[in-house]
């Protein structure tokens, strides 16, 4: 996870992001992310929806899946 964060930071302009949750089931929690980033390399602004799945066990998280929302249309 940490290597993952350090990418993100050295790599992403964050705007904001607004978090939704936790919101927990059995040994998983849930976390909904808004974020207005923009991508250091290539300049572009974009707007992200995604939900983090952590499993846990042991009191340590030992798993983490980011799945994309589907985006809204107008």
């Amino acid at each position: 996870m940490r290597g993952k964060i350090e990418w993100w930071v050295e790599n992403m302009e964050v705007h904001s992001v607004k978090v939704g949750g936790p919101f927990v089931v059995h040994d998983r929690f849930i976390v909904q992310y808004d974020m207005d980033v923009t991508d250091k390399n290539s300049k572009k602004r974009m707007q992200m929806s995604e939900v983090g799945v952590y499993t846990v066990r042991d009191g340590k998280i030992v798993r983490e899946e980011f799945l994309p929302m589907a985006s809204k249309k107008p």
